[in-house]
């Protein structure tokens, strides 16, 4: 794996220690790097000083609420920050969360949140570990040779297969279901990881029938998963041959 990408920053700001805790555990398990504060006017500082690639802001925050600091990084332009994705999280009703939208976040998550919910979310805007994991190919297939052989069957057989599938149920997601508890069994012979969570993130969505926002979350994350371990894939069996 490239050890050396650079990391998925994230500015978290939550006061709730649990809610911190799992939060952090979530960001770094998609791979990304969370940075922690518990009030509002140091999450604003760090907005402003760093170099984000998303921001997670507790609807209600000591000194400053979540809102308030958006407002004030987005009217800063000295920010090099002013222009990253936002979400909010609160435990407050769905009018919470519309008014929350209003004020320029682009989604709203409920609390409490499920695992599944936060890992779709996240990799939605391009946080994961990466789509592949050679290590955790090789010591489940054994050698290199049967990691390229299951990968080439993957890529040129099962994942074409796949997208087609994904394509044709775009009206009936949750006909995707049989798709998705295969896949995640080729994810793990190919050391997909990417793919996997994204497919057991989708899965479960579907399964609990979730609402419609959750599921749109867990479609695009998988969509984006999809493609680029797709691209991935080629472009090692192409480099291997």
């Amino acid at each position: 794996m490239d050890t050396e990408a650079r990391q998925f920053e994230v500015l978290l700001a939550e006061d709730d220690t649990i809610s911190r805790a799992f939060l952090c555990d979530a960001i770094r398990t998609c791979g990304g790097a969370p940075t922690a504060c518990t009030d509002g006017v140091t999450a604003l500082q760090r907005a402003r000083a760093g170099d984000w690639d998303l921001l997670i802001f507790d609807h209600h925050l000591p000194g400053l609420n979540g809102d308030a600091v958006l407002a004030a990084l987005r009217a800063d332009p000295r920010s090099v920050s002013r222009y990253v994705p936002a979400i909010a999280t609160t435990a407050d009703a769905d009018s919470a969360g519309a008014a929350l939208l209003r004020a320029g976040f682009a989604q709203v998550l409920p609390k409490p949140l499920s695992l599944e919910m936060l890992q779709a979310t996240l990799i939605s805007y391009g946080c994961h570990a990466g789509p592949l994991d050679d290590d955790g190919a090789l010591r489940v297939c054994g050698s290199p040779s049967a990691v390229e052989r299951l990968r080439r069957l993957f890529a040129e057989q099962e994942l074409p297969q796949v997208q087609d599938e994904f394509s044709r149920h775009r009206e009936d997601h949750r006909a995707l279901r049989p798709t998705l508890h295969r896949l995640r069994a080729s994810c793990g012979f190919c050391g997909a990881t990417a793919l996997a969570s994204a497919s057991e993130a989708l899965h479960s969505a579907l399964a609990m029938d979730s609402d419609a926002g959750r599921i749109d979350a867990a479609l695009l994350a998988f969509d984006a998963a999809l493609r680029e371990t797709r691209t991935a894939l080629h472009a090692k069996l192409d480099g291997s041959s």
